[in-house]
C-alpha cells in the first residue's frame, strides 16, 4: 500500500486542489483505472 500511495501522490494527484470530495474521488478512481492498473506492473511480475 505504501508503494501505490507514493506513487498516486507522484503521479496522480501531485499539486491538485480539489473543489469537493466528488470531484478528489473521481480523479483518484480515474488514476487506479485508467493509468495505474493498465500501466504499472507488479514488481514480482517484471
Amino acid at each position: 500500500m505504501e508503494s501505490f500511495f507514493s506513487s498516486m501522490k507522484t503521479e496522480g494527484a501531485a499539486r491538485k486542489v480539489y473543489r469537493t470530495r466528488d470531484e478528489a474521488k473521481t480523479d483518484v478512481f480515474d488514476y487506479i483505472e485508467t493509468f495505474y492498473n493498465s500501466t504499472r506492473r507488479h514488481s514480482t511480475l517484471g
